[in-house]
């Protein structure tokens, strides 16, 4: 009999970020049947772990990588790819990447190798030199995954031309994601804001491309016209301390609050008449996607994956990075309730139709049942009804 296919996935670490949050929730509800699951994390940072479903993994080690590239770790992975049998590792972004070839360099079968890559923009000096090892490394991939059309596209125009790719988009659980009515005016009053004020929110890390700054920039604007405009920052990091001292410079402390980080960020989203993400790189946002589902109208920059996420004019608006006077004219847009009922609606639908928990795990299955030549792996009842139609709702996946 044919041994169920081993997966290996390999992440930096499950310390709290996009790219690790969505293997957790992939390896969560992946088909244990279908596939034999293990996972690796290089470097200690377990803030994720009690999120995973642990009894799902056949094996979950953690290398203690400290940094660079750890021959001890290297040999870790050998031996857990040839033991375990391992038919495909699968790595989340570049760093990973390079463990999963050398690992699978070593050992005793060559496993496939699959990388799901969440970057668009290169934002350090550091981070392009990196680039000129990692476009070697990916010529020795068997599939990489993007996670938007846009991102694929920018790297094929970059040069980055792998064995095969396609795009897997990012999906959210829709069910936990519902917009509670009772959430809001509870909040509101913790936070110091009444019902009658125009609550804008910003669910992200405080980091330097997360822009924060740019959002309180549009805040002061919309005041000065009059408009009762408040903000709340759904998060923490080291922009905080430059976030403090500019909402200081701007008289704007009895109008802003920032929560710190959230373990669950309802009832902050669900309080607001509004979302932003106004960074200057994203790829495709799980924040965006939970905004949209909690029926949060969205003003986003058009960078990475944004227009595959927002119809501008229908479930959200877009406006160039940067570009205040263009944020804060679409915020005093949305001050009107009824277009914000009606692009809310609109976002919750698309999320609902589009980028569903469901999706984004059929379209992995998929590729992954594709490269191992599995096709007549055993499928879940539910994941028959996004094998076929319109690739946006089975996760956009496509390979080329």
């Amino acid at each position: 009999m044919k041994q169920t296919p081993g997966l290996l996935f390999i992440v930096n670490s499950l310390h709290v970020g996009g790219a690790e949050k969505q293997v957790v929730t992939l390896l969560n509800r992946l088909d244990s049947s279908g596939f034999r699951l293990h996972l690796a994390y290089l470097k200690r940072g377990e803030t994720l772990l009690p999120q995973l479903q642990r009894s799902k993994l056949d094996e979950l080690v953690c290398c203690d990588v400290r940094h660079g590239i750890e021959r001890k770790a290297v040999r870790q992975l050998r031996d857990l790819v040839t033991t375990r049998n391992i038919d495909a590792i699968v790595c989340t972004n570049m760093y990973s990447m390079l463990y999963g070839v050398l690992s699978a360099a070593e050992a005793e079968t060559r496993p496939k190798i699959v990388t799901v890559f969440h970057s668009t923009l290169l934002r350090t000096y550091k981070e392009k030199l990196q680039m000129l090892l990692y476009r070697h490394m990916i010529r020795r991939c068997d599939l990489l995954i993007y996670v938007s059309e846009a991102q694929r596209v920018h790297w094929r125009r970059m040069g980055l031309h792998p064995l095969a790719d396609s795009v897997v988009h990012n999906g959210i659980d829709v069910d936990h994601f519902r917009d509670d009515p009772e959430y809001s005016p509870a909040v509101r009053h913790s936070l110091g804001f009444s019902q009658q004020d125009f609550v804008i929110g910003l669910c992200s890390a405080l980091r330097p491309e997360k822009a924060p700054g740019d959002l309180l920039q549009a805040l002061a604007r919309l005041r000065a016209r009059g408009i009762p405009a408040k903000a709340v920052f759904i998060g923490d990091g080291p922009e905080r301390p430059t976030l403090e001292r500019k909402i200081a410079d701007l008289g704007l402390a009895a109008h802003v609050r920032i929560t710190g980080l959230q373990q669950d960020v309802r009832p902050f989203v669900s309080c607001c008449d509004v979302m932003t993400l106004v960074s200057s790189t994203e790829t495709f946002s799980i924040a965006a996607l939970e905004s949209m589902a909690l029926g949060k109208p969205l003003v986003m920059t058009d960078v990475g994956g944004a227009s595959e996420q927002v119809v501008h004019g229908e479930t959200g608006l877009l406006f160039e990075s940067g570009d205040i006077d263009a944020l804060t004219q679409h915020l005093a847009t949305l001050t009107s309730a009824a277009l914000r009922s009606q692009m809310g609606a609109a976002a919750k639908h698309r999320v609902q139709e589009c980028y569903t928990l469901d999706a984004m795990t059929a379209g992995f299955t998929e590729e992954m049942s594709g490269l191992l030549g599995s096709g007549d792996l055993q499928r879940p009842a539910w994941l028959s009804h996004y094998g076929h139609g319109d690739p946006r709702v089975h996760g956009g996946s496509g390979r080329t």
